[in-house]
């Protein structure tokens, strides 16, 4: 594979975010403003609130699958984040092809573009949580372990990612990929269809029930939010062209343990309970996903380091202030 030159040795180096104005992209900017990265966030909106430490970030309000509007992004960008993901369908009815079209059509798009402009590198966030499917074995997945997603969402992202690696090994785009374990933390907003804590915690908080797929022995890694985005920062000033890199803690928990030792605990000390109510199961969801964070420690000095009980303690205090009847 060949390498990149680390981008920490590049003067004024400018990231843009695609879709930067979510979750995780917000986090994202604060990130690359701490490491010293000229920031600019496009999305199809303003962020509703910008906070103080963010005001250095320049924002571009666009939809990147118009090509006037996406070359506007991309003018004077050294490294492009591409964060969007449009509709995240789960559902056995999911049909592949608009899919394709709302998804995967797009980020090829921006491959060719990003290679018209020569300089700008790119950087695909994919799903650690979707595209390997279920592993063969219940140990932490590396990097080279098959993509067998069983969900449209699992396998836009991989085919997305196979059509960059066709990109780097034969028209000599320079880019990477990272795949986030399940991301959490404050900001995230529940009732979305993703983000299973945020809306355990919010459904407590408003005493509705949460329903929960299958028998709750689904075991997943749950990585905090801030630990995701520094992972990503880590890649982008030290990860190689033409790797993928797995962002997670290596560390395994059901989802019943999840919600009985961790979440529930922190809702009854403030007098909550927690409704669950087992449905069957969507058959789109792995039944194992843990990720082998070595590579990434060892190509770009990462390792997730917020503990779950204190990113859970972090969250439940935000679900409490932004989503309490009261």
């Amino acid at each position: 594979m060949q390498s990149i030159v680390p981008l920490g040795q590049m003067v004024m180096t400018k990231v843009l975010l695609i879709g930067g104005g979510g979750f995780i992209g917000t986090q994202l900017a604060r990130q690359c403003l701490v490491a010293g990265l000229s920031v600019r966030v496009a999305d199809v909106q303003a962020p509703a609130v910008t906070s103080t430490d963010l005001i250095a970030v320049e924002y571009i309000i666009g939809d990147f699958n118009n090509d006037a509007e996406l070359d506007r992004m991309l003018d004077g960008v050294d490294v492009v984040v591409h964060l969007v993901h449009r509709a995240m369908l789960l559902g056995l009815d999911a049909s592949m092809l608009p899919e394709i079209e709302r998804n995967v059509a797009p980020a090829i798009r921006l491959f060719d573009r990003c290679l018209a402009h020569g300089r700008s590198r790119l950087l695909f966030v994919s799903s650690g949580g979707t595209v390997y499917g279920n592993p063969d074995t219940q140990q932490p997945i590396p990097e080279g372990a098959p993509l067998r997603p069983i969900s449209v969402y699992g396998t836009s992202k991989s085919m997305i990612e196979k059509v960059l690696g066709l990109y780097v090994a034969q028209r000599g785009l320079k880019a990477m990929v990272v795949r986030p374990a399940n991301a959490y933390g404050p900001g995230q907003v529940p009732f979305q269809g993703q983000g299973l804590i945020p809306t355990v915690m919010a459904s407590a908080v408003q005493g509705k029930p949460v329903a929960i797929y299958g028998d709750g022995t689904a075991v997943r890694d749950y990585v905090h939010v801030s630990d995701i985005a520094q992972g990503i920062v880590s890649v982008i000033l030290r990860g190689r062209s033409g790797e993928a890199y797995n962002i997670g803690t290596g560390r395994g928990v059901s989802i019943n343990s999840l919600i009985q030792d961790f979440i529930r605990p922190v809702a009854a000390s403030d007098g909550f309970d927690i409704d669950l109510q087992y449905v069957e199961s969507r058959g789109v969801d792995v039944s194992y996903s843990v990720l082998d964070g070595a590579k990434v420690q060892s190509d770009c000095g990462f390792v997730a380091r917020m503990q779950l009980e204190e990113g859970i303690a972090q969250t439940w205090e935000w679900i409490r202030k932004h989503y309490s009847m009261a």
